[in-house]
């Protein structure tokens, strides 16, 4: 049996823990389905932390940052496409590193967590295009992960995806809200519905260790379990708060002050960190020491400023009673540990998520964050814990197992590939 090459795309280790989440898992179950068969070329936006944190001897990693496949490798694959029957040509072009790779390639699996959405942009959503444009014109078959998508009321938007998403082998769906955006622009054929990819992320051993030896040395987490409310903040909540008046970092702030004059300990936490950048996308580290700073009292707040794994994130947030969150991966883990999560976000993404486990109703939507809206939404939060835990418990096996089918489809993909090549 000859090896299976898998190139995957729009995800990295480094930055956002939440495509790291998506990675361990696709990988570890596609280790586990071909075994010393499968080799990974990871099409990485972070070439340079990617190397570091990468913890497969199988995956390689190549340089595919977005002004690399916008401006040299998507009009060589135009050229490619073009001249595809001229050996000499596509001799040269295959000179071109991500050419390269895609090309010696079986299934390209797109792992943006979101694309295609009108609120994107212009920037965006041609990036999104791109990204599956480039392996198409190589001949590649090209399988978008679980991801939402939509809505696609802007026309530019609208344009790009009808043309490109019908030409994917597999369109695994988020949620019922994405499923239905896709059907309203007559995609259907290729589409099925799977809970996000990140659900089936096995829990690493010597995560839970380094964790537990940090809370055995600080008496903060002596009442965990009763008294801990993670609070995961974002820097796209907060740029977008910006723009719209609203003080995203002074309303978290509060927030904190009024969990710990309630007697509730804060565990602040960056779900998407770049150590060594300053630059604030996928990285929360920022907005986190800006609003710590600002703290006048730290002994009921804890914050470590620095890059955690995906695995240890998750294994603090299990350590919390309630998790309130804004970013969408840490959502995902916090219904993975069964902690009753409330929602700060900006798009369908979330809510689709939540009506997995019945529980839409605690998403607040960023445009109205308010900060006696925050602490009224919380106590109503905390009320219903019972309905919340029991309703996580309830769709818990179901959600897990959607997450799964994620690998059944693309495996099918992928075996029929290899079955004819």
């Amino acid at each position: 049996m000859r090896d299976v090459v898998i190139a995957i795309t729009a995800a990295s280790y480094s930055g956002n823990k939440g495509a790291a989440a998506m990675l361990q898992s696709s990988i570890r179950q596609l280790h586990n389905k071909y075994g010393q068969r499968l080799k990974i070329n990871l099409m990485s936006v972070y070439p340079k932390g990617d190397k570091e944190q990468v913890p497969w001897d199988f995956v390689n990693i190549v340089s595919c940052k977005p002004e690399q496949l916008l401006f040299v490798a998507f009009p060589l694959s135009i050229l490619y496409w073009l001249f595809r029957w001229c050996p000499p040509i596509r001799w040269l072009l295959l000179k071109n590193k991500i050419l390269k790779a895609y090309k010696n390639t079986d299934v390209v699996l797109d792992e943006a967590g979101i694309s295609f959405v009108d609120s994107r942009g212009f920037v965006m959503n041609t990036y999104a295009f791109v990204c599956a444009a480039v392996p198409l014109m190589m001949g590649v078959s090209v399988v978008k992960y679980s991801q939402a998508l939509g809505t696609f009321k802007n026309p530019w938007n609208r344009f790009l995806a009808k043309w490109i998403l019908p030409k994917l082998s597999l369109i695994c769906a988020r949620g019922q809200i994405t499923y239905d955006n896709l059907a309203g622009i007559g995609i259907k054929d290729n589409v099925k519905l799977c809970a996000d990819g990140a659900f089936t992320m096995e829990d690493e051993p010597a995560a839970r260790e380094m964790v537990d030896k940090v809370k055995a040395e600080d008496d903060f987490y002596s009442d965990a379990d009763e008294k801990l409310v993670g609070l995961s903040l974002s820097s796209v909540v907060e740029k977008k708060c910006t723009k719209l008046g609203i003080d995203y970092a002074e309303i978290m702030a509060d927030f904190i002050r009024w969990l710990n004059s309630e007697g509730y300990k804060v565990l602040i936490i960056a779900n998407a960190a770049r150590i060594e950048s300053e630059k604030t996308r996928n990285n929360d580290l920022m907005i986190c020491d800006k609003i710590y700073d600002s703290l006048e009292d730290k002994s009921m707040t804890r914050w470590y400023h620095k890059e955690m794994d995906a695995e240890e994130i998750r294994e603090y947030i299990g350590s919390c009673r309630f998790l309130v969150a804004s970013r969408f991966h840490s959502m995902i883990g916090s219904l993975e540990k069964k902690v009753p999560v409330l929602l700060i976000g900006w798009s369908h993404k979330y809510k689709e998520v939540l009506d997995f486990f019945e529980l839409g109703q605690y998403a607040i939507d960023f445009t109205k964050l308010d900060l006696e809206d925050l602490k009224n939404a919380f106590v109503t939060f905390v009320g219903d814990e019972d309905t919340i835990r029991a309703n996580m418990d309830k769709n818990y096996d179901d959600v897990m197992k959607s997450s799964r089918l994620n690998i059944e489809y693309t495996s099918e993909v992928i075996d029929k590939i290899v079955k004819n090549s």
